[in-house]
């Protein structure tokens, strides 16, 4: 198996992201976030330069406009945004505006509470307390300017551990919905100039005094020009790393099976970070993803398709076994969260779902958005599908241990006769018997990256003694998906704190003196 490595991490590689790019440009232009709306600059000396304009550089900078601070936004891709672009743009927050019109009670030691629960108490307590007794002045924020949530939210959960109390919510276009909130309320600062926007250029390097105050930044745009800024404060929220095969298996022990995040999340705020004296928390939380079909082994492989797991969408007909040719999880659980680390433990973190020819033609397609017969083409052109005369062929087809497979599916049958699966499954209508007999081979994939950049409670970067870098913020996801949900899923935990931590910081955390 192949692995495809990615290039350095303060300098981005430019061809992998073309197609995201050009995707991406008619969205950017509709909304006014392209080079038309960069205003020109006339100083290098800020009172905050933002490195990365998304979900928490985009509040950051708004808020601090607000306050008469002049502000840099230094952004690698061609357009603001970030992850926003791709986004579900999920929100959770307790005591809101939308939870009151509907009668709801509900209050941040609650959401605190609930958080800790999923995340198995592994959460930042510190930081999570700090995202959720903000959260619902961040969500009101976002709704009074204009974001519009699905009408019968808020919810307690999709498809991950649920909410004890409805306080989940996002808007008809996912993150584009949140976008274009922020795209509305930074305009008007970068028309006055007090926002400038850099857009495809890239921090190489931040400057700092002897005692380690952080002093400015060194940029390069997509021409190889460098330039020099000065700031009174430098916010890191460039993103994360999940882009970085090299950095994902550095960072939390993994390999980067799945090339399926934002091409931009390349970890260049963690290295900007470290290089200035902060250190890296929380990679060993690592939690994949479950059901991607990947294109190939070349990894990190693009996403071919998605296999459809969860049973309120898909009742499972197939079984999912290991390398083992063993099964190792309920097919019909309902908790992405069992799913999710049940198959972190897998060699590989991946599984293969077997069936027959009967199950194939009769149950519903088991792949999202493809038809019954594009799946049977699949089975002849494309390398995650196999298909076999037999269980032992299909076994050294898939590479699966023969013995193994052959057992289990034998023992899943006597358990479907019977009506009684040894796993406790209830779905089983029917037996995997008729040849010839499939696999579809499915992988766990990176979308966000577990560790992140030390900050204290004031958002500081902080080194590993204690002390903070001064001058120096973080804010995003570039903080690690662990410190808001330890090794779980929590909903709304990416996106409001990033927003919230933004809002804080340009709005009273950071000290301008204007």
């Amino acid at each position: 198996m192949k692995r495809r490595k990615n290039a350095g991490t303060a300098l981005l590689p430019k061809v992998s992201k073309r197609g995201f790019l050009s995707a991406m440009g008619a969205t950017a232009v509709g909304l006014g976030l392209g080079p038309k709306a960069i205003a020109a600059d006339s100083s290098d000396s800020y009172d905050l330069i933002v490195i990365g304009g998304g979900n928490a550089g985009m509040p950051a900078s708004i808020f601090a406009a607000k306050r008469g601070a002049r502000v840099l936004i230094i952004e690698a891709a061609a357009q603001l945004g970030g992850t926003l672009f791709l986004s579900g743009g999920q929100m959770s927050a307790a005591g809101t505006k939308l939870q009151k019109s509907q009668g709801l009670k509900d209050s941040p030691e609650d959401h605190y509470n609930d958080i800790m629960r999923i995340s198995k108490n592994k959460a930042n307590p510190e930081l999570v307390r700090l995202a959720v007794y903000n959260a619902a002045e961040t969500f009101d924020w976002i709704t009074d300017n204009g974001l519009e949530v699905h009408p019968e939210h808020p919810v307690t959960g999709t498809t991950h551990e649920p909410y004890s109390r409805p306080r989940y919510a996002w808007g008809l276009e996912g993150g584009i919905s949140i976008l274009k909130v922020l795209e509305k309320l930074i305009q008007p600062h970068i028309d006055s100039g007090a926002i400038t926007v850099r857009t495809s250029t890239e921090v190489i390097e931040l400057t700092q005094e002897g005692n380690g105050a952080v002093t400015g930044v060194v940029a390069q745009d997509e021409k190889g020009k460098t330039a020099r800024y000065t700031g009174r404060n430098i916010l890191l929220s460039c993103g994360g790393y999940a882009s970085n095969s090299e950095m994902v298996e550095d960072l939390e022990g993994h390999t980067d099976y799945g090339d399926v995040s934002y091409p931009y999340s390349q970890g260049g705020g963690i290295t900007l970070g470290t290089a200035a004296g902060g250190y890296v928390r929380g990679g060993e939380n690592h939690l994949p993803s479950f059901g991607s079909i990947l294109q190939d082994d070349n990894f990190p492989s693009p996403r071919l398709a998605r296999f459809v797991s969860y049973p309120p969408h898909r009742q499972p007909w197939e079984i999912y076994i290991n390398v083992h040719g063993e099964r190792f999880l309920r097919e019909d659980m309902v908790s992405h969260d069992v799913r999710e680390h049940a198959l972190v433990s897998q060699p590989e973190e991946r599984c293969w779902a077997v069936f027959d020819d009967a199950i194939l033609n009769e149950a519903p397609p088991a792949i999202g958005g493809w038809t019954r017969e594009e799946i049977k083409d699949a089975f002849e052109s494309q390398s995650m599908f196999y298909q076999a005369s037999s269980l032992e062929v299909l076994a050294d087809a898939t590479g699966v241990d023969k013995n193994g497979l052959v057992k289990t599916v034998a023992r899943y049958n006597r358990g479907q006769n019977g009506g009684k699966d040894a796993l406790g499954r209830d779905h089983m209508p029917m037996p995997i018997a008729k040849a010839p007999f499939y696999a579809i081979r499915i992988q766990g994939s990176q979308l966000i990256g577990w560790a992140g950049l030390a900050v204290d409670s004031q958002l500081r970067v902080i080194r590993q003694d204690g002390s903070a870098i001064p001058n120096l913020y973080a804010a995003g996801e570039l903080l690690g998906t662990d410190q808001f949900m330890g090794r779980s899923y929590c909903g709304g935990m990416l996106v409001t704190p990033a927003l919230t931590f933004g809002r804080l910081l340009g709005d009273r955390m950071l000290n301008f003196s204007i």
